[in-house]
Order: C-alpha cells, then sequence, then structure tokens
C-alpha cells in the first residue's frame, strides 16, 4: 500500500531537518540559537498559515473538480 502525498508531511520532515541543523549549529557555537529564534519566531507563523491556506485551496479545487 503506496503512502498518499501530503504537503504537512513534507513540510513537517524540513521544519524537522531544519531544527536539526540549527540544534546542530548551535552546539558547534556557530549561532546563539535563543537569539535567532527570538528574531525570526513570526516567520513560523507566516509559514504555518501559507500551509494552510494551501491546504483549504487544494481542498477546494479536488471538491470542485478543478473548474
Amino acid at each position: 500500500m503506496a503512502a498518499s502525498f501530503s504537503i504537512e508531511r513534507i513540510v513537517i520532515g524540513f521544519a524537522l531537518l531544519g531544527l536539526g541543523v540549527l540544534w546542530l549549529l548551535a552546539n558547534a557555537g556557530r549561532i546563539d540559537l535563543l537569539s535567532a529564534l527570538r528574531t525570526w519566531w513570526p516567520l513560523l507563523l507566516v509559514l504555518w498559515g501559507g500551509l494552510e491556506l494551501a491546504a483549504a485551496l487544494s481542498r477546494r479545487e479536488a471538491r470542485h473538480g478543478g473548474s
């Protein structure tokens, strides 16, 4: 049985990958992770909103047959 394609799963995978890279850089002393998160946390809300909008539009297209 093949797994269904889900943009949310892909984004969560990339988010975990990105978090792991950030954590690695913080442990290596390359970045100050808390400072970076304090500065860039609103971007997470923007990305989340964009994904929700894309998912809603995709569901709408599927319901209306793409016309």
